[in-house]
């Protein structure tokens, strides 16, 4: 049996190549991979990676660059140079201290648990996974939960969104008076709109195609829902711009900005692109009064507080090396016919599976 792991992320690859990569349904990867012959993978898509995870029999499991070459034919770009492969072990290590927030762009943040059980759960339904990446994942879920709840990592820890609104706050001083356009309504348009009512945005409008979501997600946090054809207008309103709308292109223009730059007497408008692939146009920086900060501008922000975490961070970097130990030592004992068993929750795991 053979476990392999390719992973496209903020830490190691270029804005483009995940742009590409984002705009593939996991659904389509799995099912291409199925008609292929691969008996297992699991594929992650969020705002800051893209990975797939396959195992099998080394025939069905083919070395890297052919999956590669797979995933460049689906998205239509090229990808080889900006991709990190993983086999056996150090795939298992990637996978748990990308569960336990250790590979994060908001070191900690929790809300990667919920995209890999998302992620599992959606290859299990597809019928792509078997016992080994069963028992990988409900590992992850296991080590990312515990790393959680016996080390600091997640203590005032805060997710992308968070970050964003931050930025926000540091920018104006103060949110009382001023107004917010939130354009998506999904997970994490949702956190920035929590995060904007939390610290006092004067004024926050939502947007997004389907109006019953933009509604619930605006009623939810006092706010005012938009319809998406209008949005345009509220770029002449507005303040700041948290935008997360999960588009295959651009929402926000250069065209738009320009527009609405015009009716502002010259306020400035601070636009915040947390999407992938990205919401607005990255020439829209080059107007005056406006400023825009992307996925890659927050991690300057967030460095500033790994060196204060560091003992949080080898602990969880211990958790993670023993269950990597620990999933290594199963797998060999799954191929030699003398299967072992492995504490805690993941003996449950290998029955269930």
């Amino acid at each position: 049996m053979r476990l392999l792991s390719l992973s496209w992320s903020h830490r190691s690859s270029p804005p483009a190549a995940r742009e590409a990569l984002a705009c593939v349904p996991i659904e389509r990867v799995l099912a291409e991979l199925r008609a292929r012959g691969v008996g297992e993978a699991v594929a992650l898509s969020t705002c800051n990676r893209f990975e797939l995870y396959a195992a099998g029999a080394p025939d069905a499991v083919k070395p890297a660059e052919k999956f590669v070459a797979f995933l460049e034919e689906l998205a239509g770009a090229s990808l080889a140079g900006a991709a990190e492969a993983r086999e056996g072990r150090e795939a298992a290590r990637h996978l748990f201290a990308v569960a336990a927030g250790l590979d994060s762009l908001v070191l900690g943040e929790s809300e990667i648990l919920g995209q890999l059980k998302a992620a599992y759960e959606a290859a299990k339904s597809a019928g792509m996974t078997g016992k080994r990446l069963n028992v990988l994942f409900q590992r992850a879920l296991y080590v990312g939960k515990r790393v959680r709840s016996e080390t600091a990592l997640g203590v005032g820890a805060s997710s992308v969104p968070g970050v964003a609104v931050h930025l926000a706050q540091s920018i104006f001083g103060r949110l009382e008076d001023k107004s917010a356009l939130v354009l998506g309504a999904g997970a994490m348009a949702e956190l920035a709109a929590k995060h904007l009512a939390e610290r006092g945005i004067g004024r926050l409008s939502v947007a997004n195609r389907t109006w019953e979501r933009a509604y619930a997600l605006a009623a939810r946090f006092q706010g005012e829902v938009v319809a998406w054809e209008n949005f345009p207008a509220e770029l002449e309103r507005a303040d700041v711009v948290v935008a997360s709308t999960g588009a295959p292109r651009a929402v926000i223009t250069r065209a738009l900005v320009e527009d609405a730059a015009r009716r502002r007497g010259g306020r400035s408008l601070f636009l915040i692109d947390i999407a992938m692939p990205r919401d607005v146009e990255e020439s829209v920086h080059a107007l005056d009064g406006v400023y825009l900060y992307r996925l890659e501008d927050l991690e300057a922000l967030v460095a500033r507080g790994l060196a204060q975490r560091a003992e949080a961070v080898a602990a969880a970097r211990a958790v993670v090396e023993d269950k990597a130990a620990e999933f290594q030592a199963w797998a060999s004992s799954l191929a030699s016919g003398r299967e072992l068993s492995l504490r805690h929750s993941a003996g449950t795991a290998a029955k269930t599976a």
